[in-house]
């Protein structure tokens, strides 16, 4: 009897490791990459004028209040660098950003993923929204999100902020990807 417990215990314990699962944690290759304000580009020429880079971070320019779309580009696909599975996952970004009016709503921070394809652009997961949480400093959100990045797709997040005033000041400073330990 002691024996079949300690047989069966054990059998079930490798069978768990064998049967796949859903990504638990971002993969090494998404770990090491950070997307900074940096390298993200507002979607027209209005909204350029309209935002100015402070400290690294994208914020409204003087007077200028609307909403202003940034593309910033996340240069990783399927194709994996630290082993050979071409097999990347991503199960949580983190956004770097100030929402002034914390979950108000004269001061917004929205963002998404995409992705283009040979079909077109592709929207990824939902829209995660800084209006969510009563912060209104420089702070960090986690926001899950499970993806199987896939191969002949070129990613980016799409970062929408919005001020309806000039008391508010918004700004976004970057996204990466947090290193996640499985359960």
């Amino acid at each position: 009897m002691f024996i079949s417990k300690n047989f069966l215990a054990a059998a079930t314990i490798a069978a768990s490791l064998i049967v796949p699962s859903a990504a638990l944690a971002n993969d090494r290759d998404i770990t090491a990459t950070t997307i900074p304000a940096t390298a993200c580009r507002p979607n027209s020429d209005s909204a350029d004028a309209s935002v100015v880079l402070s400290n690294g971070a994208y914020v409204f320019n003087g007077s200028a209040t609307g909403t202003v779309t940034l593309y910033c580009p996340l240069p990783i696909n399927a194709n994996t660098v630290v082993d050979f599975s071409n097999d990347n996952d991503i199960s949580r970004y983190r956004v770097y950003y100030r929402d002034s009016d914390g979950i108000g709503t004269a001061s917004e921070i929205k963002v998404n993923l995409t992705y283009r394809d040979a079909t077109g652009l592709t929207t990824v997961g939902g829209t995660w929204s800084s209006n969510g949480f009563n912060i209104i400093d420089n702070t960090t959100r986690s926001v899950d999100l499970i993806h199987d990045v896939g191969l002949d797709r070129l990613y980016s997040f799409v970062v929408t902020m919005q001020r309806t005033n000039t008391t508010q000041n918004p700004a976004f400073s970057g996204i990466d990807f947090p290193v996640i330990a499985p359960l």
